[in-house]
């Protein structure tokens, strides 16, 4: 068996917080691969935040709004 098939079945039989987990790793490991906001961005999201320009939304909300929520 292919050493690429061999790992993708046991991938297949991690839980979702491992898979997800493995899947991290594999994008961070990648060239280029987004690592997120940078300092200015944080500050910027922080100051909307501060001064009301955008309110903030919970876990849950968010996961319903980008139609993520379970169902």
């Amino acid at each position: 068996m292919a050493p690429l098939v061999a790992l993708q079945k046991q991938a297949d039989e991690l839980s979702q917080e491992d898979r997800e987990s493995l899947l991290a790793y594999l994008i961070h490991g990648l060239p280029g691969a987004p690592e997120g906001p940078d300092d200015d961005e944080v500050l910027r999201r922080d100051a909307e935040l501060e001064s009301g320009a955008v309110k903030a939304v919970s876990h849950e909300e968010f996961l319903r709004q980008v139609g993520r929520d379970g169902r």
